[in-house]
C-alpha cells in the first residue's frame, strides 16, 4: 500500500486541481469507474476553493494522485446541509487506499463545518466504489433508472447516502413495523 498524505487543497493546489478535474472529466476516464463524464457543466476547482467548499487532495511521494470535494448543487431538492462527495483517484493509483483516504478526510471536514449528510453516487456494476462505499458506512438507498447518459446509452445509477452528523451508520429514519 502506497503512503498517501491527505490534506484541504488550497490556491497553491489550483494548477493541480485542474489537471485531475481535467483527466477525471475526459473521454478515456468516462467508464464503468466513474461517473465524472457524465456532468454537464464544468468543473471548477478556483470556484470551489473561493465557495470554501469541503476539498481536499492526496498525494504520495510521486505527487498528487486525485481529489475529493463536497458539491452542494446536484443534491435531490437542494436539501439544506446537505452535498454530493465526488471523488476521483489517477487509474494507477486505484485499489491503493487512497479513495478510503480522501472520503474519510472529506467527512471529517464536511462535520466539523457542520454539513448533515452525503450523497454519492455509483454505476451499478461498479463493483469496487460500491464497496468503497458500504465500507465507510455510504447505505445504498436505491437505483435511479436511466439516469444518466454514458456513450450514447441511458444508464441507470445507484444512489448512496452517509449521515455525517447523526450516527456513524445511515439507516432510514421509518420503521418496518
Amino acid at each position: 500500500m502506497a503512503i498517501h498524505k491527505v490534506h484541504r487543497a488550497t490556491d497553491r493546489d489550483l494548477a493541480v486541481l485542474d489537471r485531475l478535474c481535467s483527466e477525471a472529466t475526459s473521454a478515456a476516464t468516462a467508464s464503468s469507474s466513474g461517473l465524472a463524464a457524465h456532468r454537464r457543466e464544468r468543473w471548477s476547482p478556483s470556484a470551489w476553493l473561493a465557495a470554501r467548499l469541503p476539498l481536499v487532495l492526496i498525494e504520495e511521494p510521486a505527487g498528487p494522485v486525485g481529489f475529493a470535494v463536497a458539491l452542494p448543487e446536484n443534491v435531490p431538492l437542494g436539501a439544506p446541509r446537505c452535498v454530493e462527495a465526488v471523488v476521483y483517484v489517477t487509474p494507477a493509483q486505484r485499489r491503493r487506499g487512497a479513495g478510503r483516504a480522501l472520503v474519510g478526510e472529506l467527512v471529517a471536514i464536511a462535520r466539523t463545518g457542520g454539513l448533515w449528510k452525503m450523497i454519492a453516487y455509483a454505476l451499478p456494476e461498479d463493483a469496487a466504489s460500491r464497496a468503497l462505499l458500504a465500507r465507510l458506512d455510504f447505505r445504498e438507498v436505491g437505483v435511479l433508472a436511466k439516469h444518466i447518459q454514458l456513450g450514447g446509452s441511458w444508464r441507470d445509477v445507484a444512489l448512496h447516502e452517509r449521515l455525517v452528523l447523526a450516527a456513524r451508520r445511515s439507516s432510514p429514519s421509518f420503521s418496518d413495523a
